[in-house]
């Protein structure tokens, strides 16, 4: 037998740069290229969204199928999907010896989490892989039920109350998925980037009702890895270092030695303008207002100048939340309000100011709510995710 884990190390092909690929990513493309499937498996997605729909074509190796099940307590979250994955990769146990450290495509997951982080995103629902429940051979059309990775069940904290991310429940139909065609497509550096910042986008909003500000982190932390990568495609980390720390490269530039201007850069490219990184890709990407949205009194501007001021403010709390200790304030950190009659809750904390649980705020310094926030960092993800095909 073959477990979830054995089959993800067991995916990774025996040449440095495709070891270095998300076996997800290598799986459809090896399918795309007409390697036969040796297996397929079954692992059910956990989700409080209520889905509709269901993909049995068009996706490559992977399927989704609504297992529909009975809705007993809001917020509770359910198998709701059963993803069937044909494996296309040949097996191989041949690791080789470990002589260096390469993270590779790491990020703190299997296969199967890639998928779960991907359709997180593409259809912005809390959902996350279960373990292993049936394993296909070739030509066994029913399958062997197993039961060896119930212990990879995610488990999601209860909060009795008004979501803080109310989009993320509801109804959502599986043919939001469209957008992980494009993944197989992309190159592979591009594939990394954009499992890594989906991951990030995944968690946030895994824990958004039970940790806010942990949240907010995460999403920001999601938006700057798709921001380095986009940045890195546009600008050598030379151009970076004149343009951010222009007396470092003259100085470099004076040493005399050769590439040491080109080895610093390469060091320090990712750390240098970080703040005007994130706020130059949600400006890039920056999605259109909510097709719902309250009455004026509870909107947010959406003009580019006003959103770019709120979003520097959001990545120096974020700076202060990790270097400082300092959560995120706790206005934003609210359930947010709903007046009668309104087509959507409030996008800001309302009122002029608060003071709570040790600090106080004034209304300028609490620009949105973290609902807002993930309707922008999830719809500039979903613009990137669609570029990374050019």
């Amino acid at each position: 037998m073959t477990t979830g884990n054995e089959m993800d190390r067991r995916s990774q092909p025996g040449t440095p740069d495709e070891a270095s690929s998300p076996p997800s990513y290598e799986n459809w493309r090896a399918q795309i290229e007409g390697q036969p499937s040796e297996a397929a498996y079954e692992y059910p997605l956990f989700t409080d969204a209520y889905i509709t729909g269901e993909i049995s074509a068009g996706y490559g190796p992977l399927e989704f199928i609504n297992t529909v099940p009975s809705v007993t307590n809001e917020g509770e979250i359910r198998p709701s999907i059963v993803l069937r994955l044909d494996w296309h990769l040949p097996n191989s146990t041949n690791y080789g010896l470990v002589d260096s450290t390469d993270a590779g495509y790491y990020h703190g997951g299997w296969l199967t989490d890639e998928i779960a982080a991907l359709a997180s995103l593409a259809l912005g629902i809390r959902l996350k892989a279960g373990g292993l429940t049936r394993r296909f051979e070739v030509g066994d059309v029913r399958g062997r039920p197993v039961a060896w990775e119930l212990d990879r069940d995610p488990f999601l904290s209860q909060v009795p109350r008004r979501p803080i991310v109310p989009r993320a429940t509801g109804k959502h139909s599986l043919t939001s998925l469209e957008p992980l065609k494009l993944y197989p497509t992309l190159s592979r550096s591009a594939a990394i980037a954009l499992l890594r910042a989906a991951r990030l986008y995944q968690d946030a909003l895994w824990i958004a009702e039970s940790e806010p500000s942990l949240s907010w982190v995460m999403l920001v932390s999601a938006i700057e890895t798709a921001a380095n990568y986009w940045r890195a495609d546009k600008e050598s980390p030379v151009a970076r270092l004149r343009a951010s720390m222009p007396a470092l490269a003259d100085e470099l530039d004076q040493t005399g030695i050769e590439d040491l201007t080109e080895r610093v850069a390469e060091r320090i490219a990712p750390t240098l303008g970080a703040t005007k990184k994130f706020t130059d890709f949600l400006m890039e990407f920056l999605p259109e207002p909510p097709c719902l949205r309250p009455e004026a009194w509870g909107q947010i501007t959406w003009e580019p100048a006003e959103l770019k001021k709120a979003m520097r403010k959001i990545y120096s709390y974020r700076s202060n939340a990790l270097h400082g200790g300092t959560p995120f304030p706790f206005p934003m950190l609210r359930v947010p309000y709903v007046h009668q009659g309104w087509a959507a809750p409030a996008e800001k904390p309302m009122g002029l100011g608060a003071s709570a649980q040790g600090g106080t705020w004034v209304v300028d310094d609490t620009p949105m709510l973290l609902h807002t926030f993930e309707y922008i960092v999830r719809k500039a993800l979903l613009k990137w995710w669609e570029q990374l095909k050019d």
